[in-house]
């Protein structure tokens, strides 16, 4: 569903030519969890901006379900940032049902669909509510909702729960387990958090530091369904995660150097 050959992309900047990701190539096949490693500044959001259509790629090709990424946003992709994206003058259910309007769906057919969805992520009765009324795992929910009720192919997300508190986070992540394995999106998950990362993930790719290219790629055979907190108790999470860290502890020491220098 998504591929990536030899993607380089450089930015121009007040100091010249900087290079973001050089010779990145990985794929995720339909359906597939995969998530992205890496130390701060390696790339990774910029390969899900260039995954998205948001910037043109430099060098090399992406392609999502065959066709290649260029010239603005694919139809069926989502994105759910960091921070959240809900407009503050309208309520929980108008920006869940927003992408449907926006699609020319008829309004009454809008709302019973953004109805149904704030069911499904829990967040019933709390419809009218705006989100500044709204607790950060809650604002997250309806994000979900927006980003999920118009059925994307693709499910693009930077660090969705990075802002959330521990025992928050932990939930949302078990949520969108739950509703993943209803849709069955192709997912392609950047974090900072290795736990989290193989808690979630089919797959683990990891990226050096800066430029970013692809160091290793591990698949995770950890049985589904999960529960992101029990899951990291076993024995074989603890053995995925310290193979994997062997990888990403020298990117992330050679990542603070660059940052140090810098």
């Amino acid at each position: 569903m998504i591929v990536l050959e030899r993607v380089t992309q450089t930015f121009e900047g007040p100091a010249g030519a900087f290079t973001a990701v050089r010779d990145v190539g990985f794929s995720v096949a339909p359906g597939r969890f995969v998530s992205l490693v890496g130390p701060s500044g390696c790339g990774k959001s910029t390969l899900l901006g260039l995954i998205a259509g948001l910037t043109p790629v430099s060098e090399g090709r992406i392609a999502l379900g065959g066709r290649a990424v260029g010239g603005g946003v694919p139809p069926n992709i989502g994105y759910l940032f960091q921070r959240d994206a809900l407009l503050p003058w309208k309520t929980a259910l108008q920006n869940v049902a927003l992408p449907l309007v926006i699609r020319g769906v008829p309004s009454a057919d809008a709302r019973e669909r953004a109805l149904a969805w704030m069911k499904r992520v829990g967040l019933a009765g709390f419809e009218g509510y705006y989100p500044h009324q709204l607790s950060g795992g809650m604002r997250k929910r309806v994000s979900l909702a927006t980003t999920l009720i118009y059925e994307p192919a693709v499910l693009l997300m930077d660090e969705p729960f990075s802002a959330l508190d521990v025992q928050t986070r932990n939930l949302m992540e078990n949520e969108l387990l739950d509703l993943w394995a209803e849709t069955r999106n192709t997912v392609l998950f950047v974090t900072h958090d290795l736990e989290e990362a193989i808690a979630l993930s089919d797959e683990v790719v990891v990226l050096t530091a800066s430029p970013g290219r692809v160091k290793a790629s591990y698949p995770i055979p950890l049985a589904r369904p999960r529960n992101v907190i029990e899951i990291r108790f076993r024995e074989e999470f603890t053995r995925l995660y310290e193979r994997i860290w062997k990888d990403l502890r020298d990117e992330v020491l050679t990542g603070y150097a660059q940052a140090t220098k810098a």
